[in-house]
């Protein structure tokens, strides 16, 4: 009995402590294309092409990034990327629910810290046509250059990226869940 509500009040801290970044606007592209932008190499003269979209498995909804990404003319990305506000400094990473083109993806973080385009913290992960959680904390994540702080705090993040980057394939990120705990 005591296992059962402690079990209980586990599952209820784990969901307070948790912040879901898709929420359910995955039903509402709309909406969901408000706060979420679709962004390419092109903006930098880059050849990468793609499209971030809602798409529909059952009765769950997922974002799809997908393109095809091609470092010709010093590109190399495809990215859908959203605005953050306001986050606690309790948050210690990313929780994903993700599948799709057997390779590896990033998600690319930009804090107050840094002003320039190039600049971001990387974690990677590794996907395959089959659904999985993976756990992502911020303290493994990588700085893209030398100059930049050697870490962050949750509060402050300014922008999450989904990302496909560095070589030339064809990409597929299938996002079920995305959510900072």
């Amino acid at each position: 009995m005591n296992f059962f509500f402690f079990s209980i009040i586990l599952s209820l801290c784990v969901q307070i402590n948790a912040m879901n970044l898709l929420n359910d606007q995955l039903k509402d592209s709309e909406k969901f294309f408000k706060n979420w932008e679709f962004i390419s190499d092109q903006v930098m003269g880059g050849f990468s092409t793609g499209k971030a979209e809602i798409k529909k498995e059952g009765d769950n909804f997922f974002l799809r990034l997908s393109g095809n990404v091609s470092t010709k003319n010093n590109g190399g990305f495809i990215q859908v990327r959203s605005d953050v506000d306001d986050l606690a400094d309790n948050f210690k990473g990313l929780r994903l629910k993700v599948k799709g083109e057997a390779s590896s993806y990033f998600i690319h973080i930009r804090t107050n810290f840094l002003f320039l385009p190039w600049q971001f913290y990387s974690g990677e992960f590794l996907v395959d046509s089959e659904w999985k959680e993976i756990e992502l904390l911020f303290k493994d994540f990588k700085k893209s250059n030398f100059y930049q702080p050697s870490s962050f705090n949750a509060s402050e993040i300014e922008s999450i990226s989904f990302v496909a980057f560095g070589k030339d394939f064809n990409a597929r990120l299938d996002i079920m869940k995305a959510e900072l705990f």
